[in-house]
């Protein structure tokens, strides 16, 4: 592994100015991705995931606050103009979107769609050799007949064949790092075991850097490398992806991890974590996981911990007080 980290983020705040007031997205998150590894980003809806790649990716509007520090190969990204970011998005750094019919233009084919990104990112790059990568990119994701379906539009694909085009457009430039948010989402588990194959195949081939956002923990128990567990715009749990099924810290990773169905358990009911992420307008004062932890003490109520390793393990740090000296005072 290079001792360097493709993407390093540093205590990233995101918030909003909304009618509700001001709504924390996004609290202090910090994390290393490294060249040929792939960091999984688990929570529920609400924990601030998407947040967090569309700040990594510079894509929020101008009026959110967005604080700290997102590095690329060691250059700073925040405080980019858009124009200084465009250098990056789709040549280095390339991002999936849940829903690639609403990503596509409709109006136009998708060998158009796939040849502009190697327009723009390969300057001088002839119609031919274009045409002919387009071919190569959709071959390689699988998609059958890619010579004849660079003519085809998008509606003419089905839901696992747009995700495939998502990918293609998203390797035309061999970026270094791949966001994918939530890239199986309302695909059937055929379709999404063959999408989440292509993404592996080719991180273990080009040596991409991967970060999948997803609320999947059995997703993430078969492709991640490292594993943050985030919950209301916390960093609540961060460690290496076998430590964590294993030895799961947080009681909101345990939960998660215990509503994975097994198809050892007779049982035909599913684990559920008890009540709902809190509003970010309206956070709970402490530990924003307390009001659904079975362990919540009064230290819990009135202060939130902050993540730190666990019995001197830079590998696994967790955010809660149960490993803390104040637990037993």
């Amino acid at each position: 592994m290079s001792t360097s980290p493709v993407l390093s983020v540093k205590d990233l705040n995101v918030r909003f100015n909304t009618e509700n007031g001001v709504v924390h997205a996004v609290r202090g998150v910090n994390f290393d991705l490294y060249a040929g590894k792939t960091l999984g980003i688990v929570g529920e809806s609400g924990s601030g995931k998407s947040v967090a790649s569309m700040a990594i990716m510079g894509l929020h509007p101008t009026t959110a606050d967005i604080t700290g520090s997102i590095k690329y190969n060691g250059n700073e990204l925040l405080g980019l103009s858009d124009k200084e970011m465009c250098e990056y998005r789709g040549k280095h750094i390339s991002m999936i979107f849940q829903d690639p019919l609403s990503s596509l233009t409709p109006v136009y084919t998708i060998g158009q769609q796939i040849a502009e990104v190697l327009k723009i990112h390969n300057k001088g790059m002839s119609k031919q050799a274009i045409k002919d990568r387009s071919i190569e990119l959709m071959r390689l994701v699988g998609i059958p007949s890619p010579a004849d379906r660079l003519r085809s539009y998008p509606h003419e694909f089905s839901g696992g064949m747009r995700q495939r085009v998502m990918i293609a457009m998203a390797l035309a430039c061999q970026p270094s790092l791949l966001i994918c948010d939530e890239p199986t989402t309302a695909l059937d588990v055929t379709v999404q075991a063959q999408i989440l194959q292509i993404i592996d195949r080719m991180k273990r081939e080009t040596g991409t850097a991967v970060m999948l956002i997803t609320h999947d923990m059995g997703v993430v128990s078969e492709m991640a490398d490292w594993v943050l567990v985030m919950y209301a715009g916390h960093r609540v749990e961060y460690a290496q992806a076998a430590e964590l099924f294993t030895n799961p810290l947080h009681p909101y990773a345990q939960g998660l991890i215990a509503s994975i169905p097994s198809f050892d358990e007779q049982s035909e009911e599913l684990y559920a974590i008890p009540g709902n992420v809190p509003m970010l307008s309206h956070m709970p004062e402490g530990c924003p996981f307390h009001p659904r932890c079975p362990f919540a003490k009064d230290i819990c109520r009135k202060k939130r911990p902050q993540s730190e390793a666990v019995d001197g393990n830079a590998c696994h740090s967790v955010a809660c007080w149960k490993y803390r000296k104040e637990w037993d005072a």
